[in-house]
C-alpha cells in the first residue's frame, strides 16, 4: 500500500490568516489634577462678552488701621477696602479628525468612538496645558509672578541647572519651606489644606525620604501606600496629590522642555489661580460634533469627520497663593 504524502502547514500558508483581536490595548492617558483645584468662573449665554472677569479684594488686615477713639468724638478717618479685577478674554480651541467610508465599514474595530474618547483627552490635556503655564510662568492682576524655590535649597536656577540631580531633587523639607512661605503670605488653604502638585519622577524622591515617610498621613481606611485619587497622602497640612502634565525645564527659565530634567512642583492655596468652568449650558463647553452624510464638499459621502471646540481662559489670579519649587529627580 503506497504511503499518502503528508501536508504541512507551510504548504498552505496563503491560506492561513493572522488571528486578530478586537480587544484594544488601553491608551496612554494623562492624570490630570490642576483645574479642580481653580477659582471656577461661569460665562453664561447671550451677555454681550467673550471675556470673564476676576475679583479679588487687596485688603490686608493690618493692626496699624485700628485707631483710639475720643469719647464723644466721631470718627473722621475711614479704612478703605479695595478690589482689584483682571478680565481674561477666552480663545476658541478645537482639532478635527476625518475617516474614510472604506474604514470604517471594514475596520474590526471602532475607529470613531476611539477617535472621539482621544479628542476630549487631548481638549481637557490643552485645557491643563495653559492653567500650569499660568502658574509656572504668568502673573497676576498687580503684575506679580509665583514665589520660586529651587529643590535642597539652591538659590536659583542657574545653579539648579549646574547641580547634580543627587543633590538638587526634592526632599520633605522643600515642601515645609513652600507651606511656610504660603502660611507667611497669608494664603488660605483650599478645603482645609493647600496642595502640592507632583509628577511622578519627583514623588520617587520624596517616597525614598525618610522624614516624608516618617510624617505623612495616610487615609487609615486604605492600605499604606495606596493611592487616592492620585492623592499619596498628607504632609504637615499639604496634601501631596500626583499628576502627568508637569511643567518641565532645560537650561532655559521659564521655556517648556519636554527632554529637560528640571520638574515644577506647584503648591497652592485657595483661589491662586481661575479658569473658566468647562461644564453645563455654555458658550465655552466642550462640545464634538460628528457629522455624516453627503453634502456638497462630499458629493459621494466618502467621509466622516468628527471634531470639537471649546473657548478656555486660565489666569494666575494671585501669585502670592502659590509656591513653585522646582528641582531635578533621581529616577533613571
Amino acid at each position: 500500500m503506497a504511503l499518502m504524502s503528508r501536508t504541512n502547514p507551510a504548504s498552505l500558508g496563503s491560506y492561513y490568516q493572522a488571528f486578530l483581536s478586537k480587544q484594544l490595548v488601553d491608551r496612554i492617558k494623562e492624570t490630570l489634577k490642576l483645574n479642580e483645584l481653580a477659582q471656577q468662573v461661569d460665562l453664561p449665554k447671550n451677555i454681550g462678552s467673550a471675556s470673564v472677569k476676576f475679583f479679588q479684594f487687596d485688603t490686608v488686615p493690618a493692626s496699624s488701621n485700628v485707631q483710639t477713639l475720643s469719647e464723644g468724638t466721631p470718627i473722621n478717618t475711614f479704612r478703605e477696602v479695595g478690589l482689584n479685577s483682571v478680565s481674561v478674554s477666552l480663545t476658541q480651541y478645537g482639532e478635527a479628525v476625518k475617516i474614510s467610508d472604506i474604514l470604517s465599514q471594514t475596520s474590526l474595530v471602532d475607529v470613531l468612538k476611539e477617535a472621539t474618547a482621544t479628542l476630549g483627552e487631548e481638549a481637557a490635556l490643552k485645557a491643563d496645558d495653559l492653567s500650569r503655564d499660568q502658574l509656572v510662568t504668568g502673573t497676576d492682576v498687580a503684575g506679580n509672578a509665583t514665589a520660586k524655590r529651587f529643590g535642597q535649597g539652591i538659590a536659583s536656577f542657574a545653579s539648579l541647572v549646574s547641580t547634580a540631580a543627587a543633590s538638587a531633587y526634592l526632599d520633605a523639607e522643600d515642601l515645609l519651606d513652600a507651606v511656610t512661605a504660603l502660611k507667611a503670605n497669608k494664603s488660605n488653604p483650599l478645603n482645609g489644606q493647600f496642595t502640592a502638585l507632583v509628577p511622578p519622577q519627583v514623588s520617587r524622591d520624596l517616597l525614598r525620604d525618610t522624614d516624608f515617610l516618617n510624617t505623612v498621613y495616610r487615609n487609615p481606611e486604605t492600605k499604606v501606600g495606596s493611592l487616592i485619587k492620585g492623592e499619596l497622602g498628607s504632609f504637615y497640612g499639604v496634601r501631596i496629590v500626583e499628576h502627568t502634565n508637569p511643567f518641565i525645564e532645560g537650561t532655559t527659565a521659564g521655556t517648556y522642555d519636554s527632554a529637560g530634567s528640571i520638574y515644577s512642583t506647584v503648591v497652592l492655596g485657595a483661589n491662586a489661580f481661575g479658569v473658566v468652568k468647562i461644564a453645563g449650558d455654555s458658550p465655552f463647553s466642550p462640545k464634538m460634533y460628528v457629522h455624516t452624510g453627503a453634502d456638497k464638499s462630499d458629493v459621494l459621502n466618502q467621509t466622516i469627520s468628527a471634531g470639537y471646540k471649546s473657548f478656555y481662559a486660565a489666569k494666575l489670579l494671585n501669585g502670592k497663593r502659590a509656591v513653585v519649587i522646582k528641582s531635578k529627580s533621581r529616577f533613571a
